[in-house]
């Protein structure tokens, strides 16, 4: 009986079925699997936050037919959010409404748990559908937001595989962010934040190249500004009341220089300024203009319950054709050494 049962070709029929069932699983398996390593591969192949957004939407758009879509990043100090990806089916140039609330994306990562609604619930353009927060046991990251899409309704399945890709990008995102803090760090000076001795080197080099390559229809300026008496502060009120005069000076520094100069500390209490595309007018409008400024600084010392006076000397040079790194700063070091003394406080151009 049991061997009649089991030649049985209905049975057979039935095992076979479920043989080819199990396959189909097994195959669309191996296909998300292989899909969410692809994206996997594509979130972690950049360091730009832009680039990884850019991945995620399409990541998003693999699987789901959507008109609209952001991701934002979110400032745990400031507790603002930051839209560094956006995508309109209706345009190449998508962006999202300037007046858009994000407090809501804030109660989304608060709460940690992925919101939805149905899209005919919608009450109007760029409202939320689906957010899905970007955050790990430390650190709260950000959002992917979709905001319209082109089909009924995110089914379960579609929803698992969102939530799996939001795992992926939150990783991606905090391996960008913590590159970004890390190369900050390599750049800047720890006291002042401006830049360090050894990017202003770098970029040094970079502008006499482009200089170079446009001959002599452009040029650059570079400015040195020390402290005058800066051993002086030291010696008489401490470090760190230095310290406070060197982060005052920088500053009025960035208060007065255009957006495009570039600050860097140089060493010490002495500071270099290059100043693109300039003229000899130019930069001694711009030297002319800082020295003016901190002279009439004042730094208040809790010691004395005093204010000092500050002020700086400053030598300005152009790069010239003939210039190596070394004979421009050179020129400028000696413009510099002869404005201290020769008076202090004062701009001399060489």
């Amino acid at each position: 009986m049991s061997s009649d049962r089991r030649n049985d070709p209905e049975n057979t029929s039935i095992l076979l079925e479920r043989i080819q069932t199990l396959e189909s699983q097994l195959e669309e398996i191996r296909l998300q699997t292989n899909v969410l390593l692809d994206i996997a591969r594509a979130l972690n192949a950049s360091l730009d936050p832009r680039v990884i957004a850019a991945n995620i939407i399409s990541a998003i758009a693999s699987l789901i037919s959507i008109d609209q879509a952001s991701v934002c990043l979110y400032n745990e100090k400031t507790q603002d959010f930051e839209v560094i990806g956006v995508f309109d089916s209706r345009t190449i140039y998508p962006q999202m409404p300037p007046n858009l609330d994000l407090s809501f994306l804030a109660r989304v990562l608060s709460e940690g748990v992925t919101y939805y609604c149905s899209p005919g619930n919608r009450a109007q353009d760029w409202e939320w559908i689906c957010c899905l927060p970007l955050q790990n046991a430390q650190h709260k990251t950000g959002t992917i937001n979709i905001h319209a899409i082109r089909q009924a309704e995110i089914t379960p399945e579609q929803m698992q595989f969102l939530e799996t890709v939001a795992g992926h990008a939150t990783s991606a995102l905090e391996n960008a962010l913590l590159y970004a803090i890390v190369e900050r760090e390599s750049i800047t000076d720890g006291l002042t934040g401006v830049y360090n001795h050894r990017y202003f080197q770098k970029r040094l080099h970079e502008y006499i190249s482009l200089c170079q390559r446009h001959k002599r229809s452009v040029t650059f300026g570079l400015l040195m500004i020390d402290v005058d008496n800066f051993k002086q502060f030291n010696d008489r009120f401490g470090h760190q009341f230095g310290d406070t005069v060197l982060q005052i000076i920088v500053r009025e520094l960035r208060n007065n220089l255009r957006e495009e100069d570039l600050i860097a500390r140089y060493g010490g209490e002495e500071f270099a300024i290059l100043i693109p595309e300039a003229t000899q007018k130019i930069v001694l409008f711009i030297s002319e203009k800082i020295r003016e400024v901190v002279e009439k600084t004042q730094v208040y010392n809790q010691i004395t319950a005093m204010n000092v006076s500050v002020t700086v000397s400053i030598g300005v040079t152009l790069w010239r054709s003939t210039d190596t790194p070394a004979s421009v700063i050179m020129r400028a070091d000696h413009a510099l050494y002869e404005a201290k003394t020769t008076g202090r406080n004062q701009s001399i151009f060489r």
